[in-house]
């Protein structure tokens, strides 16, 4: 190793990490099916040829939305390139045009919600085709599985096999449903197939453990439109508790460095829906946590003070968690949302629409490299 020598009079030679081209195969693209999202957006998916990538089997890729789709000109039937983005995420590179047979068919977004028929619609500031329907079966379950999700409540054991059974059985019609023991408990689980007294035991368990999660926690579980984990934490760091924040105005909310204009109207229009409130009020009686620890570690100093960071795709080596964690414990914040006030973007692999806005707005774009080299305080 010390053969080896130093790059410049830092890292050794031998620690320093290669980067290899992604492996890419070519697969038949099979289908262009659609996933209701717990906000009601219709999030198109390849359905591909299963096909071996860097050692996992690919058969289904995200394709984002329908303007994507069409600027790669995807189409059912193509042979297309397929990769898996930072060695984890399938990816959808483009078609293949020389195989192409004249038997392909361009995709055509619906005009009706494919769970619950609804006409859907496409709002003129976005790129999403959305469902508009509250009570869709699709938003409800994947509103769910969102709500139990680790980085969210964390319910371990609540996936989507079991969200949907308890929906089925109609143990459940939304979130709160999971805390009523009259609605959720162990003679009732009991009767549901794939559960035995033990596993029954630890669903419960897990259920009550997330009552006691921080406010900033339970504002991500509950999928605000646009507000991420980021805002989220601004969010209950600035109002304290879920009483000061529900009779905030959308002008109050926006003052917050970080919190734009769209995160602030989604905020104040969720808490002006009367449906909105009584969730929040059953919640509450049911005994989830409703206000947030004083001030986080890290605020008020360090080599990123004042600093506003977004983060988009997959980083190298940080996951987005730690990179956040990071950031915040060098002073700075993190966001979700790019506007004008943004510090930098820091972008990884199969970086999307954030990207597109930082270099809309002239925001700088930094990598991972870049930010732990900041937050080091070699600026």
């Amino acid at each position: 190793h010390a053969e080896l020598g130093t790059v410049g009079d830092r890292e050794p030679r031998w620690a320093i990490a290669r980067k290899f081209a992604p492996e890419v195969q070519v697969t038949k693209l099979l289908d262009i099916r659609i996933n209701v999202g717990r906000t009601g957006a219709l999030n198109p998916y390849a359905v591909l040829e299963p096909v071996e990538i860097g050692g996992a089997t690919v058969s289904q890729a995200a394709l984002h939305n329908a303007d994507l789709i069409a600027a790669k000109d995807i189409r059912i039937g193509d042979w297309v390139e397929v990769t898996r983005a930072g060695e984890v995420i399938p990816q959808v590179l483009g078609p293949v045009r020389e195989r192409r047979t004249g038997e392909e068919r361009p995709f055509v977004m619906p005009e009706k919600c494919p769970v619950c028929g609804s006409r859907v619609e496409h709002p003129q500031d976005e790129v999403m085709t959305y469902c508009p329907n509250v009570s869709c079966p699709g938003r409800v379950l994947e509103g769910i599985v969102y709500f139990a999700s680790r980085g969210a409540m964390d319910i371990r054991g609540l996936g989507y096999e079991r969200v949907r059974a308890l929906l089925h059985a109609e143990f459940i019609e939304n979130v709160a449903d999971l805390y009523d023991r009259d609605r959720v408990s162990l003679a009732r689980l009991l009767t549901l197939d794939g559960f035995a007294e033990k596993s029954a035991q630890q669903l419960l368990a897990a259920i009550d453990a997330s009552k006691s999660r921080p406010l900033s926690t339970l504002l991500f579980a509950l999928g605000i439109r646009h507000v991420g984990a980021a805002g989220a934490k601004l969010l209950a760091r600035h109002f304290g508790s879920m009483s000061r924040l529900a009779k905030a105005a959308a002008e109050d909310i926006g003052t917050i460095r970080g919190i734009g204009p769209a995160i602030a109207e989604a905020v104040a229009g969720f808490f002006a829906e009367p449906r909105n409130r009584k969730l929040i009020a059953r919640l509450e009686k049911l005994g989830l946590t409703m206000t947030e620890p004083s001030a986080a570690a890290g605020e008020g100093g360090g080599p990123l003070a004042g600093q506003t960071y977004v983060i988009t795709g997959t980083l190298p080596s940080l996951s987005r968690t730690k990179a956040q964690e990071l950031i915040e414990a060098a002073g700075g914040h993190v966001t979700d949302n790019v506007s004008k006030k943004t510090t930098a973007v820091v972008m990884g692999a199969d970086a999307g629409s954030k990207l597109e806005k930082a270099r809309a707005l002239r925001v700088p774009v930094i990598d991972e490299a870049e930010l732990l080299r900041r937050a080091s305080g070699k600026q």
